[in-house]
């Protein structure tokens, strides 16, 4: 199922055009994560359900505007069809995976994913000696309280990038 340009405006502005995960400008080219991954909902809804329409039913409500979440491209792709708390126990190793790329090699395919690993670092500010914190910008920011007039529709906090 395709996302409407409305819900994918609606779900960009959740986080005030920022990714959930890293709390870094989404630009033009982001994606619409799915939180509990289509893979993971489709397939706990042919085990959960008998009935076609409820499979379906189910089925519809990945696509949820409460499943969706803004992400960078490259920080939705290293999640692959992850669920949350299983992108954040791969997120705590990621440090010791950076650490075990060569430093210097001849062959292509490798220099690639040397640069993919150091963008997806970039992304969530981690290095060799600095892990992944456990917690994702989308849970930091959820767990502020603030007055209305300082939130956005989702009542989550506005600290997108100035204008």
């Amino acid at each position: 199922m395709k996302i409407s340009k409305k819900d994918r405006e609606l779900v960009k502005q959740k986080y005030n055009g920022l990714c959930a995960y890293t709390g870094k400008a989404l630009g033009d080219d982001w994606q619409v994560d799915h939180v509990t991954s289509v893979y993971k909902h489709s397939n706990d809804a042919y085990c959960r359900y008998v009935n076609i329409d409820d499979i379906r039913e189910n089925i519809q409500k990945v696509h949820d505007l409460d499943n969706l979440l803004p992400a960078l491209k490259i920080v939705n792709h290293y999640k692959r069809s992850l669920d949350l708390e299983g992108f954040r126990r791969y997120m705590k190793d990621f440090h010791k995976r950076l650490a075990k790329l060569p430093k210097t090699t001849g062959v292509p395919a490798t220099k690639r994913r040397i640069v993919y690993m150091n963008n997806v670092a970039d992304a969530f500010d981690v290095s060799v000696d600095k892990p992944f914190l456990g917690k994702f910008y989308f849970e930091i920011i959820d767990s502020i309280s603030l007055p209305t007039e300082s939130t956005n529709s989702f009542g989550k906090l506005m600290l997108g990038p100035p204008d």
